[in-house]
């Protein structure tokens, strides 16, 4: 009955959600960091507007922005600006982050762990001199991409649900970001999944979420 009770709260809490707060996220025409964003709102099934920037308008847009920097979200006259601070505002709001400030550390630190890879992608993406870029991205796998890795394979496998969640016996926001990451890495590197057998499985778990599931074959397709 309490289970039953706690899915009703959630669903009547959902449904405020949708009346009363109208989500307009703005972002590149990319998956990369703005991913995670567009996972925790599918998730919640929430409605909210998916603008996409091609780069040179977001370079002429962003003398005006309010931080400088993307993606953004606005709702209710507000506006928060960064991947971090929007998702781990979502993933408390949507039920995505721990129940005390001791559990969202522990899972904040999950996401942490992989921001440092986040920015030498970006950095192998905005490389425009081929030769340079191959050398960066092979660096990047070889020395930046292991560590991170295997520390949460470890923790996944530790934490033991069928599911490989990474944190507790349900998903978690540290779950969809890796799992966006994965997603992005086994484009080019299909292999990498090979050494991550627990993370390969949270990959799979949280892409057969209902509302993931429904997002993944409905969004825009795009090279990143």
């Amino acid at each position: 009955m309490r289970t039953k009770h706690r899915l009703q709260l959630r669903e009547e809490r959902r449904a405020r959600d949708r009346i009363m707060a109208a989500y307009k996220l703005t972002y590149l025409n990319y998956k990369a960091r703005g991913e995670l964003v567009r996972f925790i709102l599918a998730y919640a099934e929430v409605d909210y507007e998916d603008v996409r920037l091609v780069p040179e308008k977001w370079q002429e847009l962003r003398p005006t922005t309010l931080y400088g920097i993307l993606p953004t979200l606005e709702f209710d006259g507000k506006i928060l600006s960064g991947n971090g601070t929007i998702a781990r505002y979502l993933a408390e709001k949507f039920e995505l982050a721990g129940k005390t400030p001791e559990e969202n550390a522990e899972i904040y630190s999950m996401v942490d762990c992989i921001e440092d890879l986040w920015q030498h992608i970006a950095a192998m993406f905005r490389e425009q001199d081929e030769a340079i870029k191959a050398e960066r991205r092979k660096v990047f796998v070889e020395k930046y991409l292991p560590v991170p890795l295997m520390k949460l394979e470890k923790a996944a496998a530790s934490n033991g649900t069928p599911q490989g969640w990474l944190y507790g016996s349900k998903v978690t926001y540290a779950d969809l970001s890796v799992a966006v990451l994965l997603e992005m890495l086994a484009k080019n590197h299909p292999a990498i999944l090979d050494s991550l057998p627990t993370l390969a499985k949270l990959k799979i778990s949280v892409e057969q979420l209902p509302a993931i599931d429904k997002w993944i074959k409905s969004r825009p397709e795009t090279p990143y």
